[in-house]
């Protein structure tokens, strides 16, 4: 296997090991993961840290998300592909944030770490990929500006917040609106002619 397709075939074994274990998980297991030698590991990242670092930023590379809606049939309602891309936009969200969990952790008493990070703006790689992924979603809501509301623009801001809101993991879970509620209020709030739903009769 080639270099970077080795490096690339570690970094996506190891990611839902990380989203799910955790910083605890041990380098040995991360090997076991992606099926290969623990020494392995090491020949491709310097050691573990620099492998979770890579981890984290190969998880906002846009273009699953951008996979995720190319299957979209774009005669389809309304509703189905304002739910096909709040899924797909929840995938990613609850990803970066279990990810960049996981790389705080590391950095945990790190001062010069959260100094760094609390002085200077996000990477631009970052930058584009936020942008990439919210001009998506405007192009999606584009399609359909005639049963808007808002700007196709301000709906996507308002879908990946209900996203955030759904998938917070800070807020206690009763607090936490479930995704099916934050997309029913997506929906009727912005689609012309449907009243909000309440729970009054």
């Amino acid at each position: 296997m080639a270099p970077d397709d080795r490096r690339r075939a570690i970094i996506e074994a190891v990611t839902p090991l990380l989203v799910a274990q955790g910083a605890a998980v041990t380098t040995r297991q991360m090997a076991e993961a992606a099926g290969v030698a623990e020494g392995t590991i090491y020949r491709v990242f310097p050691d573990k840290c620099a492998l979770i670092n890579e981890v984290v930023k190969a998880s906002v590379d846009p273009e699953p998300f951008h996979q995720a809606l190319g299957v979209v049939d774009p005669e389809s309602p309304i509703e189905d592909q304002i739910r096909t891309a709040a899924a797909a936009l929840q995938i990613r969200v609850e990803r970066m944030m279990a990810l960049t969990g996981v790389l705080r952790s590391l950095h945990t008493g790190d001062h010069d770490h959260h100094d760094h990070h609390a002085h200077h703006e996000p990477p631009e790689f970052v930058v584009a990929a936020h942008r990439s992924v919210m001009d998506a979603i405007t192009h999606l809501f584009e399609r359909h500006r005639d049963q808007l509301r808002v700007e196709p623009a301000r709906a996507a801001v308002m879908l990946r917040g209900l996203v955030f809101a759904a998938a917070f993991p800070i807020l206690p879970e009763p607090q936490r609106p479930t995704m099916d509620e934050a997309i029913d209020l997506m929906l009727n709030g912005l689609i012309t002619g449907n009243p909000i739903a309440t729970d009054s009769p």
